[in-house]
């Protein structure tokens, strides 16, 4: 059974002024009618002629045939490399398993729905020629999501921004990395991830080209809003720390909200007007108590993170080849 490492896969030695060799990772999940003719879409629309292409096909934990599909395109077309995970074990993994197992002078990033335009991957390439080791595809606009969904994004970078310092208004996972770039997060020790922050904070010299988030080419998002809510704040906490100053914050305001209020109540008991009992115990305990329980699951929500770094776990585990039964 293959498990994640943070080491960097051994690549084959190519012979001095071959072609370069640009690695496709494309991750999919659950996505078995349409990721064969998206594919080979890719494919076509990424061609050139001054480089190679290999396309990493990750399937993460897909409960439909997104995996045998994607075996029957590797045997028609020998650039396609099937990479399939035991279980869901999330997009940000699918990046990082194919980031591990490309072998190519650089990879590029982009979903296999075709969200992500293929025909921009020739520009990319042709920005990476002329020496940059990061170009980002930045969204110019967001298509057809609705107003929902506009609000969500608008408030998680908002936050994001305030919180982590780094402004990722309209960046996507459609990237393309030099090799020097991919080796260097690979070596990243932490198992959590947030590939497009962490590319972002890295600040090597790149690039950006504008585009239009396209129709889906069949089926539907899997990202409902509870999923898109715990993201969002995992990827938040994962680069801030500024909630748990909060805490203290909270605290502060709290203790200052009790004196006022106990402060009050002494000067009207002494001049014979004190408050009613209830409704101010009442009171109280409710701030108290939501102030009390808000900080304790912000702290406990920091802990479950380090729970799961120092387990150690691989952040994915790749599916072994069907064998025959021992005799």
């Amino acid at each position: 059974m293959n498990v994640a490492t943070n080491s960097m896969l051994a690549r084959p030695d190519r012979e001095a002024g071959a072609m370069p060799l640009i690695s496709l990772v494309v991750p999919v999940f659950n996505e078995g009618p349409i990721v064969r003719p998206n594919l080979h879409a890719i494919l076509e629309a990424a061609a050139g002629d001054w480089y190679a292409l290999e396309l990493i096909a990750v399937d993460d934990g897909s409960a439909d045939n997104t995996a045998e599909e994607i075996a029957q395109a590797a045997q028609k077309d020998e650039r396609i490399r099937p990479l399939s995970f035991t279980r869901n074990f999330g997009k940000e993994a699918a990046i990082l398993a194919g980031l591990a197992h490309a072998q190519g002078d650089a990879a590029v990033v982009l979903d296999g729905d075709l969200q992500h335009p293929p025909e921009l991957i020739p520009d990319m390439l042709a920005l990476w020629r002329q020496g940059l080791y990061v170009v980002e595809a930045v969204k110019q606009d967001r298509g057809n999501e609705s107003v929902s969904q506009g609000l969500f994004a608008h408030a998680f970078y908002g936050l994001f921004r305030r919180f982590a310092k780094l402004d990722l208004r309209g960046h996507s996972d459609f990237k393309l990395l030099d090799r020097e770039v991919i080796d260097a997060y690979l070596a990243f020790p932490e198992r959590h991830r947030f590939f497009r922050a962490i590319i972002g904070w890295a600040q090597y010299p790149s690039a950006q080209i504008p585009f239009t988030v396209a129709e889906r080419n069949g089926g539907t998002t899997h990202w409902g809003k509870l999923s898109l809510l715990r993201y969002a704040i995992n990827n938040i906490t994962s680069f801030s720390s500024l909630p748990l100053k909060l805490v203290s914050y909270l605290g502060l305001v709290t203790l200052l909200f009790g004196a006022i209020i106990g402060i009050v109540s002494l000067v009207q008991k002494f001049n014979g007007k004190a408050l009613d009992g209830f409704t101010t115990v009442n009171l109280l305990i409710v701030i108290m108590g939501s102030a009390i329980l808000l900080s304790l699951g912000i702290i406990g929500h920091y802990l479950a993170r380090l729970y799961d770094e120092i387990k150690g776990r691989p952040p994915y585990v790749i599916k072994p080849p069907k064998r025959q039964p021992r005799k």
